[in-house]
């Protein structure tokens, strides 16, 4: 016997049942009694079928129903599983588990199935040109009177065959052999009432197959059928779009693509100088307001120095009244009286010092070349500020910094030395290169999670670019080592499957 693979091979379109070469021509009234029973075997057989609680039960109805009425030993039904064909019901009652097999059985299914055909032993006479090696086997090896295999087509396809056997013997209660086994093989008509019932059943077996199958069988199915259309010469189409996929997977998993963490950035002053008030007093003059490029030197603010003015007028008066004691007793040559003079005189000229200093804090000058970021004034003439409060803020006109704010899940990745690239809003055409000079270890809530601020400088194109202000702000590319995309992917979603997996478990 010739082993046929349990593997099939693609098949084409299968042709309907009364065009198989393997059958006796019947008369027309043979054939109309024969087509009408049919139909009604296939509609008790589609009844059982779907009352059936699964895939399973519902073939083992359909093979109990035609053995009952083709009067035959076994007939069983054979599925295509996962690209492999198997035999899951028998009209016996034999349960086979999933995945059991029974050799000359499936050879003989799959003889039918690769050669797209019915087939029968005893051959009749139009069957001479099929190969039925598997069903001679069965035949003899089974001391059967008659085999029979009916391919079961679907959607172009063959999903399936019915195989019915015959015994010699009429009841397998009373054994009484058959005298005739010509007449015990199956007839013509028999076997074109189980190719119409066959092609019947198909549709609703493929339903029930899709329906209960699990996610394995049906990942499976999918695979099979991927391969099948591929090697079908007419799926161009899907040859290139297969051929794509592949190679974009590759690429992704093979191939280094550049690596980013992208973060909101805002433009610093490297040094932010605070000026505040020097005594409780009222603003009398304001001279600058934010955005102002001012001067060393230059007076930014003036307080009210009435008070102080009065205070000064009278230490100088005590000065002055101090130093004419000082004078007389030093004249009269009281050495006692001259020496406690000199102490007060001493401390007059103390006091004073103290009030002149206060005098020259009244005015807000700007300590180094720079420009005002924080404080308009303008609209607070006059009102009262207390000793120690901010008045203005400045920085360096030339010497930035920026802060970055980067989330959470990627602040692991980066370190001082790597550099960046920042585009701000109102320069959108302008990329700013960056180093990283610290990473904060302080997190920062935000409305969008929690950020970590990095610090960076610039350096490099664009780091003195005119028209750079405090408070501006843009986007920052911070460089990483290149990797592949997929590869990329990968790591953050095995990152998230770790943490909901040690959230939930």
């Amino acid at each position: 016997m010739t082993v046929v693979t349990n593997r099939p091979e693609p098949v084409p379109p299968v042709a309907a049942p009364d065009a198989d070469p393997g059958q006796e021509p019947l008369s027309p009234a043979v054939r109309q009694a024969v087509e009408a029973d049919a139909q009604l075997a296939l509609l008790a057989g589609l009844r059982a079928g779907l009352a059936a609680p699964d895939w399973r039960s519902s073939a083992a109805e359909v093979v109990a129903d035609i053995c009952h009425r083709l009067s035959c030993l076994r007939v069983s039904l054979g599925w295509i599983v996962a690209g492999e064909l198997q035999v899951i019901a028998l009209s016996d009652g034999v349960v086979l588990e999933e995945g059991a097999a029974i050799p000359e059985l499936q050879q003989a299914m799959l003889e039918a199935l690769h050669q797209h055909a019915t087939l029968t032993w005893p051959p009749n006479a139009r069957c001479a040109s099929r190969i039925t090696l598997a069903h001679q086997f069965l035949y003899k090896a089974q001391g059967l009177a008659g085999v029979v295999s009916v391919p079961m087509a679907y959607g172009g396809r063959v999903a399936g065959v019915i195989s019915c056997e015959r015994s010699v013997v009429f009841d397998p209660l009373r054994p009484s052999p058959r005298n005739d086994l010509e007449r015990a093989a199956f007839s013509a008509d028999e076997v074109h009432w189980l190719s119409i019932v066959a092609e019947g059943l198909a549709p609703m077996m493929a339903m029930r197959y899709r329906l209960d199958r699990s996610w394995w069988e049906r990942t499976s199915a999918g695979f099979f059928t991927l391969i099948r259309r591929i090697k079908d010469p007419t799926e161009r189409g899907l040859r290139w779009s297969v051929g794509g996929a592949v190679a974009a997977l590759l690429a992704g998993l093979l191939v280094p693509l550049p690596y980013h963490v992208t973060a909101s950035a805002r433009l610093e002053g490297a040094v932010q100088r605070v000026l505040s008030a020097s005594e409780d007093g009222f603003l009398r003059e304001v001279h600058v307001r934010p955005g102002d490029l001012v001067k060393a030197g230059q007076v930014l603010a003036e307080l009210s120095d009435d008070d102080l003015q009065n205070a000064r007028r009278a230490r100088v008066a005590d000065l002055a009244q101090q130093e004419n004691a000082f004078a007389e007793a030093f004249a009269r040559g009281d050495r006692a009286q001259a020496a406690t003079a000199q102490t007060k005189v001493a401390e007059s000229r103390a006091q004073l010092a103290l009030v002149e200093q206060q005098l020259a804090r009244v005015k807000l000058v700007a300590p180094f070349d720079g420009v005002v970021i924080q404080g308009d004034l303008r609209q607070q003439l006059g009102a009262p500020v207390k000793r120690g409060e901010t008045l203005l803020t400045l920085a360096p006109g030339l010497d930035w910094r920026v802060v970055l704010e980067v989330d959470e899940s990627e602040v692991s990745e980066l370190q001082a030395g790597q550099v960046a690239g920042l585009r701000l809003a109102a320069m959108p055409g302008q990329v700013i290169s960056l180093l990283l000079e610290r990473v904060t270890p302080v997190a920062k809530p935000t409305a969008d999670g929690v950020r970590y601020e990095v610090e960076a400088v610039p350096t490099g194109a664009g780091a003195g670019l005119a028209g750079l202000r405090p408070g501006l702000q843009g986007v920052a590319q911070i460089e990483l080592t290149s990797r592949p995309l997929l590869q990329r992917w990968a790591l953050h979603a095995w990152h998230w499957l770790r943490m909901l997996t040690w959230t939930w478990l």
